[in-house]
Parts: structure tokens; sequence; C-alpha cells
């Protein structure tokens, strides 16, 4: 019984929209957002590669196939 509780508990999660944290790759994630700031890096970026790793904290996260996708999501992209 427990275990059909959480494996609902954890289909409900995926199809709602929550996402958990994972490390993304490259590929996985061509432009990478910050949602609490709404700035987005990009490849060649300072902190692109940072961005890619997951935090420790709450997952503020969130991929973009093009910095035109971000920027229509309304993030700005990084100064530096």
């Amino acid at each position: 019984m427990q275990l059909l509780i959480s494996t609902l508990v954890t289909m409900s999660l995926l199809f709602s929209g929550v996402a958990f944290a994972k490390d993304y790759s490259p590929n996985d994630c061509p432009v990478v957002g910050n949602t609490a700031s709404m700035i987005y890096h990009a490849p060649g970026q300072k902190y692109y590669d940072r961005m890619l790793v997951r935090n420790k904290g709450k997952d503020n996260r969130r991929c973009f196939k093009s910095e035109q996708e971000a920027q229509k999501q309304g993030f700005r992209k990084s100064k530096v």
C-alpha cells in the first residue's frame, strides 16, 4: 500500500509539471535561465557552466532551446 501511494505521488508530480532538480548538459539545456533573476546564460558566458549544475537550494533554473525563446519569456541576457 505504501509503495502504491509513493508511486501515485511521484506520477502526479511528474504530470503536474514539477521537475526534479538535476545536472544538465549543454545538449539538454542550450540556454539556461534563472527564474529568480530573469537572467539567462548562453554557452561561452562566464556562468553558463555553473548554471548547468544543480544547486543545493531551490532550483531556479529554466532551460530554453534558444536565446530568442528566453527573451520571449521575459528573460534578459547576462552581462558577463
